[in-house]
């Protein structure tokens, strides 16, 4: 269906997808430098993922008409999928720096509370963004089978016009070899009636050539004996 270009991209997103969402899990609850580690992974990740999206795009774009819909389809679920990743990511930087700002030196409910209430934040943002996710890639996915069945029906109506068209033209061929045949049969026709006018003209001056030499004759036989 698709080039392998865009195929060998979609499988990288894939994967890219993957590690950013388990970095992501790692980002929430790791320190120090296991987070600066899990949060470089997070940046490679999305600007890879951004990288991979921009060329199977330009794949799709120009992709055969039949293919294009469904190839586009598919790079708007796994765009879909890397905002609301990119959306957590930024979310849990967020919580992280509230929690830095707030310091051990607060209050303690600052000190205490507060970090886990953003903690509980993002992690509602992020189950929120992924059932988003899904009811996205839900709905993404029945556009793309209803565009697949549309493609199809297409294909169909394609193939018997096409049909339809050689049994036109078959069907013209015989008008016209049944028209050259009609030309040919008149002109039979016509030298035909004009042989029969020809032997009938024929055969009455036989008739009246014989019926003056029939008078003749008679006409010899009195006067003789006259």
């Amino acid at each position: 269906m698709s080039s392998e270009r865009f195929e060998y991209a979609e499988d990288e997103l894939e994967v890219v997808l993957e590690r950013l969402a388990s970095a992501l899990t790692q980002l929430e609850i790791s320190q120090g430098e296991a987070r600066k580690r899990n949060q470089q992974i997070c940046e490679k990740s999305v600007e890879d993922g951004e990288k991979l999206l921009e060329e199977m795009d330009t794949e799709a774009r120009s992709a055969p008409l039949q293919y294009r819909a469904q190839m586009i389809a598919s790079v708007r679920a796994l765009e879909s999928r890397l905002r609301v990743l990119r959306s957590s990511y930024r979310s849990i930087l967020s919580g992280g720096k509230q929690a830095r700002t707030s310091g051990p030196g607060g209050s303690g409910i600052a000190g205490g509370r507060r970090p886990q209430m953003a903690g509980d934040g993002v992690r509602e943002k992020v189950i929120s963004g992924i059932r988003t996710l899904e009811r996205t890639g839900d709905s993404l996915y029945r556009s793309q089978q209803v565009a697949i069945e549309t493609e199809q029906v297409g294909t169909g109506i394609v193939e018997d016009l096409g049909t339809q068209r050689e049994s036109l033209e078959r069907t013209r061929n015989r008008l016209v070899n049944t028209e050259t045949e009609l030309d040919e049969t008149r002109s039979v026709i016509r030298k035909m009636t004009m042989n029969m006018i020809t032997s009938k003209i024929t055969l009455i001056c036989i008739i009246f050539i014989e019926i003056g030499i029939l008078i003749a004759v008679v006409y010899w036989k009195y006067s003789k004996k006259s």
